[in-house]
């Protein structure tokens, strides 16, 4: 008997249905000699840090620290217990292990950690493949590899899993314990934080500046003013002085220039920038936009595997491309005959589309030859619409402009006007129609606006590109100028992130470091992955770093603070990318996953060192304001909570607490400092006696810190 272990129960119906294994047993489906099983996501994991060492558990301390395991145990969680002893049952009992979890590192992750839980050791197959159609399920099973080509696959998810449990559970504890309060720090979530708050303090500390443009009209045109430092003055008094020399003097054309402009077929989509595209044309989070490809992944078989860093196709895919133009939706099936006509003209691809070298685990993102059958709610139909038309597009001509730049001179003074129009739409005809944007039997109706907002958008010429033509400038022209006028603008502040950029700045996290030899090394390497971005920000959400206010992400005062208070390494971009970069060169086999475990525990107990001897209690933790030294234990900090004040070493056992409001006051802050401080305020007036009459006394902490009042 052969055993199949997919990742979700939905793909293993998928597997079984291909093969005939129609009987239903309790936790698996058999048939034609097959058992076909499933996990739930992630079935096995790491055991609690108490359950490795007895002496991590109970309070967080500083003497626990840092907590690096000697072997790490993995155990079945609670809730998928029953479905692992079937699975461990089905491997220790069979001829043949077939591993067809998702194929990527988090795939491998699953059934390596569920293989070796079981305590399994026979030999294993793997079946990888990129869509989850019926043809492509038999072609993966008629050519399995062998589950030793992917071991170094399975090191490196198995490392990045140890070392984000090392980095962030011991790192989280460390600034847990200095604040008081609960920090979760980790190896991709911090930096990708300190990402969001930078960007935050470049906002807050934007100063608008004004500049100056001045315009010539003339026939209806207008020309600008520039010079070698470009258009921009940035004093009013040089506008005025400039115009003012230039009025009532005419202009002459000098020079026109008529180019021609040609933009290929944009890429087809990875995960990221189709993540991207769906957020700005939708406002879709990232995490939902993920979870809508997943579905039409994984349920209506309509597109490939969406988890790719990819933007090429292979050469072998080559000869299939007709088949899957041919299974476009109806509303889709007039442009995709015109690019099957471009394919039977002669028409090929170029390493813009397909090209070997440059694919990952996966192709780009693209459509199946699955047809779809009836309608997809609006959701999952717009993400549809991008994928196949995108595909659609790269069999089209290039769009083609013509460019006119006209050089016009007022007293030796430079003025140019330059604007384009189109001359052969090309693939932009694709994004022309608003009834192409949803599929045949949608329940929503286009949106030709939302439309637009993409690169692959609608086209229209300026209204100030036909007023040139209408013009009909010729060289050597002089011409009356109309009117002169001076243009005050201003600069923008930077943009806060949006689930779009945001991803778009994890993926090409080399462009955010100093160092440009690293930069160059780190250039194709990002913080996180396809898979793993979404959920990374989702989490700063759930920990309150960040907040999504309309599409823009933002950081609270806790997030702030955190970055404030974690040491360089834990928040350097540069430090993760490298750590992304090996992992890599171990899934290719050119580095040792015990060298780069060594390395991590190296780095993880330097930094448990450095937090243990710095002073992490200056100035605010999050959203709560330091009062001052715990007056009882002379080591925590007082915060302020909901109906008191109390120290942050409560878990260590301190018991001070000063309560709000007295007597029916409620003490102000400069008050809380003084009495934290001195042991005693100053006269505060407006307290109200248990017989409602007022009093003003002064507030001292007794030998035993309980307040009293002095008279």
């Amino acid at each position: 008997m052969k055993v199949i272990l997919a990742e979700k129960p939905s793909v293993a119906r998928d597997i079984a249905r291909v093969l005939g294994a129609n009987q239903k047993k309790d936790g698996w489906l058999e048939g034609n000699g097959y058992q076909v099983t499933w996990a739930y996501g992630h079935l096995v994991t790491i055991v609690e840090p108490s359950v490795m060492c007895q002496d991590w558990g109970g309070k967080w301390k500083f003497s626990q620290l840092p907590m690096i395991p000697q072997e790490f145990q993995l155990t079945s969680s609670q809730s998928g217990n029953k479905q692992f002893n079937v699975i461990s049952k089905l491997f220790n009992d069979c001829e043949e292990i077939i591993n067809a979890t998702d194929a990527g590192r988090e795939g491998e992750l699953i059934f390596r950690w569920i293989y070796k839980h079981s305590k399994c050791q026979k030999p294993f197959k793997r079946l990888w493949i990129s869509d989850l159609t019926d043809a492509s399920i038999q072609a993966g099973l008629d050519a399995l590899y062998n589950g030793q080509e992917f071991d170094h696959l399975g090191e490196s998810a198995q490392c990045r899993a140890f070392s984000d449990w090392i980095v962030g559970l011991n790192a989280t504890r460390a600034y847990s314990i200095s604040n008081g309060q609960l920090y979760t720090v980790g190896r991709v979530q911090t930096p990708t934080l300190a990402l969001i708050v930078n960007r935050q303090k470049l906002i807050d500390g934007f100063e608008k500046c004004y500049y100056y443009e001045l315009y010539a009209k003339t026939k209806n045109v207008d020309f600008r003013w520039e010079n070698i430092d470009g258009f921009k003055m940035e004093n009013m008094d040089k506008a005025e002085e400039l115009k003012k020399r230039l009025q009532g003097k005419d202009g002459k054309i000098v020079n026109i220039k008529v180019s021609s402009k040609n933009t290929n077929p944009p890429q087809l989509f990875d995960l990221t920038l189709l993540q991207k595209e769906c957020n700005e044309k939708f406002g879709y989070t990232a995490q939902e936009t993920l979870e809508y490809a997943q579905d039409l992944y994984e349920k209506q078989k309509l597109i490939s595997y969406p988890r790719t860093e990819s933007r090429h196709l292979s050469e072998n895919l080559r000869p299939e491309l007709p088949a899957i133009l041919r299974s476009a939706p109806d509303n889709l099936k007039e442009i995709a005959a015109k690019a099957i006509e471009s394919i039977e003209s002669g028409h090929t691809l170029g390493k813009n589309h397909i090209n070997d070298k440059k694919l990952t685990d996966h192709h780009a993102i693209i459509p199946t030859k699955k047809k779809l059958q009836g309608s997809l709610d609006s959701k999952h139909e717009n993400v549809y619409m991008l994928v196949q038309k995108r595909f659609i597009s790269i069999f089209y001509p290039d769009f083609v402009e013509e460019v006119t730049e006209i050089i016009m001179h007022i007293d030796q003074e430079i003025f140019k006007f330059k604007g384009a129009r189109p001359t052969d739409m090309g693939w932009r005809v694709i994004y022309q129609k608003p009834d192409m944007n949803k599929a045949k039997g949608s329940d929503e109706k286009p949106d030709p606006d939302n439309d637009q907002k993409s690169a692959a958008d609608q086209y229209s010429v300026k209204q100030e590109v036909i007023d040139m033509m209408n013009a009909q400038f010729i060289k050597g022209q002089v011409l009356e100028i109309d009117a002169l006028e001076i243009q005050k603008k201003e600069t923008s502040a930077p943009k806060p992130f949006t689930d779009g950029t945001l991803l778009n700045a994890m993926k090409y996290i080399g462009k955010q470091v100093d160092d440009e030899t690293l930069a160059i090394h780190l250039k194709d390497q990002g913080l996180g992955t396809q898979a793993t971005r979404a959920t990374i920000i989702e989490r700063l959400i759930r920990s309150k770093y960040i907040v999504r206010k309309g599409k823009s992400l933002l950081p609270t005062k806790k997030g702030i603070q955190l970055i404030e208070t974690v040491i360089p390494d834990l928040k350097s971009p540069e430090l993760t990318a490298q750590w992304e970069q090996k992992l890599s060169e171990i899934n290719d086999g050119n580095l040792k996953d015990s060298d780069f475990m060594d390395e991590i525990k190296l780095f993880t107990e330097n930094v448990i060192a450095v937090i243990k001897n710095s002073d992490f209690s200056k100035g605010s933790a999050g959203d709560k304001i330091i009062f001052g030294t715990c007056p009882k234990c002379g080591k925590g900090q007082v915060y302020e909570g909901k109906k008191s004040y109390y120290c942050s070493r409560y878990r260590e056992g301190c018991q001070f607490v000063l309560w709000a409001t007295i007597a029916s006051k409620k003490l102000e802050h400069d008050q809380v400092k003084k009495i934290i401080k001195d042991r005693k305020s100053d006269l505060i007036k407006g307290f109200t006696s248990k017989k409602g009459q007022p009093f003003n006394a002064v507030v001292e902490l007794d030998a035993d810190f309980k307040t009293k009042f002095l008279f």
